[in-house]
């Protein structure tokens, strides 16, 4: 974070009282009184947007937050991070990231192709040599790191696997262990027949990004969370992003979930949290497909930081880019859509080229985007996963950042 970025903070309310007396101790210089005036209209349209989708029917809470060109971070939150105790959503709220993670994992995979530890394009099977159970995966021996993130490895969903469903529902009933490995997620397609042949188009499914993960673990002897933290966070340089691997996650928001009758059965559903704010249920399953509890503040500089080469370097962000796939579905007027490695690449009218992902958790959803022909990330997250459509969220989010930005003075 930036000089400009924390005082930003100051005026938006996303700094705690430790970060104030931090910033006040070191003696930082205000920005410009420019740099000020012009994030005025930004602010503006950040606080319109929370006031139009926050409570009622809507989300309990909304944090959004934006990434101006040169840098400066805006961060606004409104309504409830939990009703029953009246605690409020604040920028520094931290809510679950769902798939947005997927930006990461793969991120963290190029910097160890950009180190040599990994190759997108040799077959993984040589990682897994010593682990029978790898060869009645789909595709078992044509698999490479770039069909996995790219979701062109031909494995299906395992939401839509029947003995998932049976053994998660069952499990969750019975008070057992619902943290899956991704070995044991991946137990869920053995000797499944694969949708397509290896990389001949893209089908979602979280289960390539458990394999890649445990690639990536197989490959340097470390865990995922170890090697995202030391290559991709530790670039970042955000306090709010941590691992979601147990039930204890500081700061976070209740969720409030939907879910269907078998969510339901499970205990999946209404309040996301106990009276101590922990999880009711462990978010270990997700791993790489997700796996992360943050802000949308830190979710919007990492995706601006990623297009900027301060992630990853300019030509390892180009790749993972033009390693794209048509996504699935009929064309939309003037509207181009692809899937690179762990980010959608659309081109839209009013918004220009965006790469983005959106994010579902039980009791939260979420949605980034950084808008390449502006300069511009912007991201948005909800304390609930049956709020308002978090892709139109994004989309109308996006048209007001630009349209105030546009009209700041400085800007102008």
């Amino acid at each position: 974070m930036t000089a400009q970025d924390e005082m930003m903070g100051l005026i938006d309310g996303s700094l705690d009282r430790r970060q104030l007396l931090a910033l006040l101790s070191a003696a930082i210089v205000a920005p410009s009184a420019s740099a000020q005036i012009a994030a005025v209209p930004v602010e503006k349209a950040l606080r319109a947007f929370v006031r139009r989708h926050v409570g009622g029917h809507r989300a309990p809470g909304i944090s959004v937050a934006a990434v101006m060109p040169d840098g400066r971070t805006i961060a606004v939150a409104g309504g409830l991070a939990d009703p029953a105790t009246a605690r409020p959503m604040t920028p520094a709220t931290r809510l679950m990231s769902g798939s947005t993670g997927k930006t990461f994992a793969a991120a963290t995979a190029m910097a160890l192709v950009d180190a040599g530890k990994l190759s997108l394009d040799a077959p993984i099977s040589r990682l897994f040599a010593d682990e029978p159970w790898y060869g009645r995966l789909p595709n078992a021996k044509a698999l490479t790191l770039r069909m996995l993130l790219q979701h062109s490895e031909g494995f299906p969903q395992f939401l839509d696997q029947l003995d998932f469903q049976w053994a998660f529902t069952t499990d969750a009933i019975r008070g057992r262990d619902i943290g899956y490995s991704p070995r044991k997620m991946l137990s869920f397609i053995l000797d499944e027949p694969p949708l397509f042949a290896p990389g001949a188009r893209h089908s979602y499914s979280d289960l390539g990004y458990h394999l890649a993960g445990l690639a990536m673990e197989k490959a340097t002897g470390k865990g995922y969370y170890e090697l995202l933290d030391a290559l991709v966070l530790s670039r970042l340089k955000s306090p709010d992003v941590i691992a979601a691997s147990s039930t204890d996650l500081p700061g976070l928001a209740t969720g409030f979930a939907r879910g269907d009758i078998l969510a339901a059965m499970a205990g999946m559903t209404g309040r996301t949290t106990d009276a101590a704010g922990h999880l009711r249920h462990t978010p270990k399953l997700e791993y790489t497909g997700g796996g992360l509890a943050l802000t949308p503040r830190a979710l919007a500089q990492f995706y601006w930081k990623l297009a900027k080469g301060r992630i990853l370097p300019l030509a390892s962000f180009k790749t993972m880019m033009d390693s794209s796939l048509p996504l699935p579905g009929p064309p939309q007027p003037g509207v181009s859509q692809a899937y690179g490695l762990g980010m959608f690449i659309t081109k839209r009218p009013g918004l220009g080229r965006y790469i983005s992902h959106s994010g579902y958790y039980p009791g939260y959803s979420s949605n980034v985007a950084m808008l390449l022909d502006h300069g511009i990330a912007v991201a948005v997250q909800q304390n609930s996963d049956h709020g308002d459509d978090i892709y139109a969220m994004l989309k109308e989010l996006a048209a007001a950042v630009i349209a105030a930005n546009a009209s700041s003075p400085v800007s102008s």
